[in-house]
């Protein structure tokens, strides 16, 4: 009887389930390789974008909203496009779809935006912090209090905070790199010395390889792992936190790895709902000029 009480209760290797979702991945990249050999240069950079798509579309629950289009505020300023954009699907996340299918997305139902790479380029962090200081310069959203408690769609105010972090709305995002064997420390040292971490990818998914998380090292030497989703709160000059290379050997363990850290996030973050009336008056330039009172005729 003990012998059928193990058998039934064994250890689950959970990361296994991500071999199938894995293998589709590798056969994007594969063609990325092919199609870039033949000369259509931007075909090939988009299969690997849409398997990642593909992969969040599939995984996640159909509260989100998977897109590659651009975020706008209020102001109706607008982000570049984005590889991969995760946006509350419960929240009006389009604003706008084009004919062609690019859509335009509120900032405040954003979860989480992503740069997809099929193979790693120095210049590739740099546009990504310059993007990232852009959208932080440009688009405005209002931050959820600490103290705010989402309650089934509507909101209570606490006496206390819920979380250390000064808001609950972080926009979360990532680089997915698919091939990184030109990758070096050497090309992102710089920028994880001197840049602002807010304007850093939270996490920097190295497929073939690992992952460049932020971990605390103090609670390291406490065989403690910690990964640091938001160094944007954190202290940079805090020398117990430090930016790794979680490293791996198996690429179904890097993508299940990011897809985890991923749904913490939105398991965590707390959005604000997007005012349509406030986009509507700036959409159609609603002012005292063109408004004539009923009663004035």
């Amino acid at each position: 009887m003990s012998n059928k009480k193990d058998k039934d209760f064994k250890k689950l290797s959970i990361d296994t389930f991500f071999n199938f979702e894995a293998d589709g991945i590798d056969i994007a990249q594969s063609q990325v390789k092919l199609i870039h050999n033949s000369g259509d240069i931007y075909a090939s950079g988009s299969q690997l974008e849409v398997a990642i798509r593909n992969f969040f579309k599939k995984k996640l629950p159909e509260k989100y909203y998977i897109s590659n289009g651009h975020i706008i505020d209020t102001s109706l300023s607008t982000s570049p496009q984005l590889d991969l954009i995760i946006a509350d699907n419960f929240r009006t996340p389009i604003l706008y779809k084009t004919f062609d299918e690019t859509e335009y997305l509120t900032y405040e139902s954003i979860y989480a935006y992503a740069e997809i790479k099929s193979s790693w380029n120095k210049k590739h962090i740099d546009d990504f912090v310059t993007t990232k200081e852009r959208l932080n310069k440009f688009l405005t959203r209002e931050n959820i209090s600490p103290q705010f408690l989402d309650a089934g769609g509507k909101g209570i105010m606490l006496n206390i905070p819920t979380t250390t972090n000064e808001y609950k709305n972080p926009l979360f995002s990532f680089m997915f790199i698919g091939d990184s064997s030109s990758f070096s420390f050497e090309h992102i040292k710089d920028y994880y010395n001197k840049t602002d971490w807010k304007f850093l990818p939270n996490i920097i998914c190295l497929y073939d390889r690992g992952l460049i998380v932020n971990i605390n090292k103090a609670e390291l030497e406490s065989n403690i792992f910690k990964v640091n989703l938001y160094p944007e709160f954190i202290n940079k000059n805090n020398e117990n936190n430090e930016w790794i290379l979680l490293k791996f050997d198996k690429k179904r363990s890097s993508l299940g790895t990011l897809y985890y850290m991923v749904l913490e996030h939105l398991n965590t973050c707390v959005l604000g709902s997007p005012n349509m009336l406030e986009y509507l008056q700036n959409i159609f330039e609603i002012n005292p000029n063109n408004i004539d009172f009923i009663n004035e005729f």
